[in-house]
């Protein structure tokens, strides 16, 4: 048998089928692809609009002022029935997309937890599209699923976490912490559920419950509920004024449990909650997890990285011992949206939980050898490793330790001022890079309502003048605060001024004119 052609079309004459009885089909004229020439000068403009899209902060908002209406005009327009030129669809691009966006990037977005895209890992995007990997199956993706594993790998040593624990890359803190649920109810429910679901296999399931700071958010909520726990099997504990999980509500909370019969599973521990950035009280948690046969969970999302960091809270480092972790380079690596890591200690857990060795899928048993769908509820997986891989590669654990650094000084430079400045108040302690704080003016002194609505109003002000866009803390005593969460690797000293004193100014204005 001779040698088998691999060039498309080589070995055949062109008016010749490997049956010569079969007419070729009758096809539209019609043409996707780019020669080089094409790809030059397109990708060319692309790059250049890239370019305008990451630089210039100064002369840009951080969000548009544009109406809702605005945008829909200028954005919509129907379904085309034939093709439009790339050049003019990029003119578009420069002349209504780049202008109406909001930009993350900018040194002044400190609104929720939304960090600078770094260069390395846009370009890191472009690559894994043109690659266009599915790192699902070894044999479809066999270098980009090493690139995952290599970047879990280096994930788990700047997390502390053991070489024999496994991860999984997902699309954010949200689904890395769903992800880790699952594993959770399987490993600790008492029965096979996947086999037989919560009403276990003689229909009589023990509720079961998972703990955590009423300060957390809410995916944990939202997990249980699809998953069929209930949204009961989530218990919100009390936290004390540093916004930390309270461990005497914690243990009563478990033994009232047990007392009515549900069976405690779990006790997830925050590395940085949303609306102040506190770091719980990881090593106590921990202890209690242990002493009660417990799987303890470290929702590190935000914070989790800031272990790299000098100045970062040393409870966090105990994260180190937890079953499994959260956490999301998308965040504070710096990485493009999206990319979260879920992270687990005991190897196989996550096949246990995801494997399904479908039939029409080809597997070898090969050491190394890794089908990565078998460790998560996605088939069809990004390759959203390698953005991620490629700035770890560019600037190294050290440079990331000394870019959050600079990230939690900044943080602190900004509450220093608030403390510094008559008329701001801060709101929270400070854990990470989060700060929350209000605006009291002196003329509003002891009015509640009119000092909530205040905040709200120079919250909005300063992103209606295109000073920064922050977003609001609600209190515990159910008051309202202003909020700022540094990610940014461009963010300066400066911005930190510019924030503090601007929101005071609006404050003061708004105050003495009472139209808020």
């Amino acid at each position: 048998m001779g040698d088998i052609a691999t060039d498309r079309g080589a070995g055949l004459p062109a008016d010749a089928s490997p049956g010569q009885q079969v007419p070729r089909p009758d096809l539209p004229e019609i043409d996707f692809d780019w020669d080089e020439s094409a790809w030059r000068h397109i990708g060319g403009r692309f790059l250049d609009l890239t370019v305008a899209a990451m630089t210039d902060w100064e002369g840009r908002r951080p969000t548009p002022h544009a109406s809702v209406e605005e945008i829909g005009e200028r954005i919509r327009s129907g379904l085309p029935a034939q093709g439009q030129g790339v050049d003019a669809l990029i003119d578009g691009l420069e002349a209504d997309l780049l202008p109406l966006s909001g930009y993350h990037g900018h040194p002044r977005w400190f609104a929720y937890i939304t960090s600078s895209a770094v260069p390395i890992g846009v370009l890191g995007d472009l690559a894994a599209s043109a690659l266009n990997q599915n790192p699902s199956l070894w044999r479809a993706a066999p270098a980009a699923t090493m690139v995952e594993l290599e970047t879990i790998d280096w994930i788990k040593e700047m997390l502390g976490f053991p070489d024999e624990a496994e991860g999984i890359f997902s699309s954010g803190g949200q689904m890395a912490n769903i992800l880790a649920h699952v594993v959770i109810r399987d490993q600790m429910a008492g029965w096979d559920v996947r086999r037989y679901g919560m009403a276990g296999p003689d229909g009589k399931g023990v509720p079961l419950r998972i703990y955590t700071s009423n300060q957390a958010h809410y995916c944990h909520h939202q997990a249980v509920e699809v998953l069929g726990m209930g949204r009961d099997a989530v218990r919100d504990v009390p936290t004390d004024d540093n916004r930390q999980m309270r461990l005497d509500s914690l243990v009563q909370m478990m033994d009232e449990d047990v007392r009515a019969g549900a069976r405690p599973i779990a006790i997830i521990g925050a590395a940085g909650t949303v609306i102040a950035g506190t770091v719980d009280p990881i090593p106590e948690l921990l202890a209690i997890a242990r002493d009660r046969g417990l799987w303890f969970h470290v929702d590190g999302a935000y914070g989790a990285f800031g272990v790299l960091a000098p100045s970062a809270p040393p409870r966090l480092r105990a994260m180190a011992d937890a079953d499994s972790i959260a956490c999301d380079p998308h965040k504070w690596l710096y990485a493009p949206i999206g990319a979260a890591a879920t992270l687990i200690r005991k190897p196989g857990a996550l096949q246990a939980s995801y494997g399904f060795k479908a039939r029409y899928l080809q597997y070898v048993d090969e050491p190394g050898r890794v089908d990565l769908a078998e460790r998560s509820m996605e088939n069809t997986r990004p390759f959203r490793a390698l953005k991620v891989w490629l700035a770890l590669r560019a600037y190294g654990r050290e440079g990331y330790a000394r870019m959050l650094e600079r990230n939690i000084r900044l943080a602190a430079y900004l509450e220093a001022l608030v403390e510094a400045t008559p008329g701001l108040v801060l709101a929270a302690p400070r854990d990470l890079s989060i700060v929350n704080w209000r605006v009291e003016p002196a003329s509003l002194a002891g009015q509640k309502e009119r000092l909530d609505r205040l905040q709200l109003a120079v919250i909005h002000e300063l992103e209606e003048r295109g000073i920064a866009i922050i977003s609001n803390a609600p209190l515990p005593d159910g008051s309202t605060a202003l909020r700022a969460c540094i990610v940014n690797f461009r963010t300066r000293p400066e911005d930190m001024e510019l924030l503090a004193s601007a929101s005071l100014e609006i404050g003061e204005e708004l105050a003495a004119a009472g139209d808020f």
